[in-house]
This record gives structure tokens, sequence and C-alpha cells, in this order.
């Protein structure tokens, strides 16, 4: 038997979902099939580059275009499962999950939240090189300082726009949703931003996954109090905004 949350104080509340809302085999077998979408198109996209000598395997080890580009598809590929897919899952339409072109309010929440979550993830940063010497730092942005030209263009939009707009209706739309449908909502924040956190663990990137998991505590409240992706997603996309301007403009990060 499904054990609904009973919060209500958002329009997200599972109260206003069927019963057949996140059953969570149907949850945990889409997580998985969103996870192998989420790398198998790169992979395959660059094998085949590196196969017809279209690419050299030191190109995949600094930001190229072929790196976006294979990011790019492995997008592609997951946001035509999410829309086919999670409206199933959720039993309702993706307008239903806060999908929807930003309000007035979204919009304030969404500035808000990206000045909250810019505080937050700079002091978890801070405490952690300072306690554990572990310095908050990612890989990308050392890519970010290296680019030159186009590649910075690319990475603007790969970073500003794509993966605000994926990360938010996967880790909000998606998987918060689902942990609401079974614990309350301050479980379901902290549960959905620690997987985020650790969804950007790769080599070179141990640093940011406690910030990155402090700043998805603000994503997640703020998608769970406007009951908007659209304020998630602004919030997402001003906080990496803020990253690029300090490392293209200000030389820092």
């Amino acid at each position: 038997m499904v054990k609904i949350s009973t919060s209500a104080r958002s329009p997200l509340s599972p109260q206003l979902y069927p019963p057949e809302a996140f059953r969570w085999w149907a949850s945990l077998g889409f997580a998985l099939v969103l996870i192998i979408a989420s790398f198998a198109p790169a992979a395959f996209f660059l094998a085949i580059l590196l196969v017809f000598h279209m690419a050299s395997l030191q190109d995949l080890k600094s930001l190229t275009w072929p790196v976006i580009a294979a990011q790019f598809a492995s997008y592609a590929v997951s946001l035509a499962l999410i829309a086919a897919v999670l409206p199933m899952i959720a039993q309702r339409p993706l307008s239903a999950l806060g999908l929807r072109l930003p309000r007035a309010s979204d919009l304030a929440w969404g500035l808000g939240g990206a000045v909250v979550m810019i505080i937050v993830a700079s002091v978890a940063g801070a405490v952690q090189e300072n306690v554990f010497h572990v310095k908050a730092d990612e890989v990308q942005v050392h890519w970010l300082r290296e680019a030159r030209g186009t590649l910075i263009a690319g990475f603007v939009i790969l970073a500003c726009i794509a993966a605000p707009f994926f990360e938010e209706l996967t880790f909000r739309g998606f998987i918060f949703n689902a942990f609401l449908r079974y614990c309350p909502a301050w479980l379901a924040v902290l549960l959905s931003s620690v997987l985020f956190g650790l969804a950007h663990l790769q080599p070179g990137n141990i640093g940011a996954i406690v910030p990155l998991a402090a700043g998805g505590l603000v994503l997640a409240t703020v998608y769970y109090r406007s009951g908007s992706l659209a304020a998630s997603m602004v919030t997402h996309a001003l906080f990496n905004t803020f990253t690029v301007v300090l490392v293209l403009v200000f030389h820092q990060v």
C-alpha cells in the first residue's frame, strides 16, 4: 500500500494525486532507464567519433565540441523519455507537475532561490574546505577556464539552459515527487538533494558534491513551495550563470 505524505502546503501535495501515481516499482524502473539514457547516448556518440577518427582520446579530456555534442545527445534522449514516460508514472500531465511558462510569482521564487542557493552552496563549500580540506571545485570549471572562442558559447548554453532544464525535470519533477509520494516533504527534499549531489560525482568533481547537495536543498524547496518547475529552473539557471560569470569575468571560483 502506498503511504501518501499528508503535507498540503504545496500544489504538489500527494493528496491531489491518484493512488496509482509514482508506484515504487515503476519509479525505480524508470530511474534505472534514465541512468542508462544519461550515459549511453553520449558514450555511443563518442565511440563513433573515435572509431572514425573524428576525435581523439585527448579531445575527450577537456572541453571540446565532441564533449559538448555528446552531452546534448544524452539530454535529448533523456528528455524524450521523460516526456513520454513521466506523465504515465505520475498519472498527471507534465503541466500538473509544474512544467509551465513562468509566471511573475515563479520568477520571484526563482530569483530569490538563486540568491539563497548561492549563499548556501558557498557556505557549504567553505565549511567543507576549512573542516575537511577538500576544495569545492568542479572539473567543468577548469574546462571553462581553458575554453576559447565558440566553445565558451557552447558551454554557456549547456550549463545555463540545457542542464537546468533537464536536471530540474529529472531531480525535482521526477525524483522529488517520487519520494514525496512515500515520505514527508522535508525528507523528500533531503533525499532528492543528496542524489542531486551524488549525480555529479566524476573524476575531479568530488569536492562539488556537498555544495551541490546543499544547493539541491534550495532547489527542491523552491519547487515544493512554488509548485513550479519553471521557478526551480530559473534558480538553477541563475546559479550556474553566476558561476560562469565569476569564472569568465572575475576569474574567481
